[in-house]
């Protein structure tokens, strides 16, 4: 016998190798993003980290810039060529990553940050 669903955990965030982010209303909720928030990936003692580099109000544009994807929901949406070859290139894949996010910690001057888990790959495409 074999399982239709198989592993039923959903993505927190996923990277398109076109340099699209999409980041699950969790992420958004922990993070607290707001539209025009700037997001970074920190990466350092074997552990990669998402974090909010810069809140709002930012002048200019930015690269990893949030946007809501609907006005009344907390789904977001960034983009950045740069962040999403460095994941994917991590991860080992092409195309589409799908990952998990930890739990918060508190990172010394950069706040509250979440670890992008990769060893633990959800889907390929």
């Amino acid at each position: 016998m074999k399982s239709i669903l198989g592993n039923t955990r959903k993505a927190d965030i996923t990277f398109h190798d076109n340099g699209r982010i999409n980041i699950s209303a969790r992420v958004s909720k922990l993070l607290e993003l707001s539209h025009g928030d700037v997001i970074d990936i920190m990466d350092g003692q074997g552990e990669i980290y998402l974090y909010v580099k810069h809140r709002v109000p930012v002048v200019g544009r930015h690269e990893g810039m949030v946007f809501r994807s609907n006005k009344n929901g907390n789904h977001c949406i960034a983009s950045s060529v740069i962040l999403c070859r460095y994941i994917i290139t991590r991860c080992g894949g092409s195309g589409k990553v799908r990952l998990c996010c930890g739990t918060p910690v508190e990172l010394q001057h950069y706040g509250k940050a979440l670890p992008i888990i990769i060893k633990y790959i959800l889907s390929y495409d």
